[in-house]
């Protein structure tokens, strides 16, 4: 059975702090205040909240929010109080946690795959005996003496 609880957060802590702050630290104070009182680490957080936490813009979050949390399974779905909050059904969750899986097992590979590529490379590089590049020297011209200009002398005409 989804544990429900309705809460107004309160977001005074936020004004103080910069005002080009304000409206992340709101959200992130709200993810807070779900996690310290539904007791879980994983919330999802509806868009309505975050609309309407950013309605206004950065400078001026509302002074507070009140929301419609659901906990089910050990994840928290807030939503503003008034919105439906969609749970995603069992198979929608399977599906994602398969996806998961598929797109990490394919990482995987990709990674196991270079570093074979690499390791191919460097043999066949071994083998193949590359010869050593020759250095170019430049035919070096004599320097010639750089004189320090003369001082001029100055005739005075009498």
């Amino acid at each position: 059975m989804p544990e429900e609880k309705i809460f107004t957060i309160p977001l005074r802590e936020v004004f103080p702090k910069g005002r080009v702050h304000r409206t992340k630290d709101a959200s992130k104070l709200v993810r807070e205040f779900l996690i310290k009182n539904m007791k879980s680490e994983n919330v999802k957080i509806g868009k309505s909240i975050n609309e309407n936490l950013w309605k206004r813009g950065i400078q001026k979050p509302p002074r507070r929010i009140r929301i419609h949390a659901i906990k089910e399974e050990d994840i928290v779905y807030a939503e503003l109080l008034g919105v439906e909050i969609k749970t995603p059904s069992k198979e929608e969750l399977k599906k994602k946690e398969e996806k998961k899986k598929e797109k990490e097992k394919k990482i995987k590979e990709e990674r196991k795959e270079r570093r074979k590529m690499t390791i191919q490379e460097e043999i066949e590089e071994e083998v193949k005996g590359k010869p050593k590049e020759i250095p170019k020297v430049a035919e070096e011209k004599p320097k010639e003496e750089v004189k320090p200009p003369e001082k001029r002398e100055e005739t005075k005409k009498e």
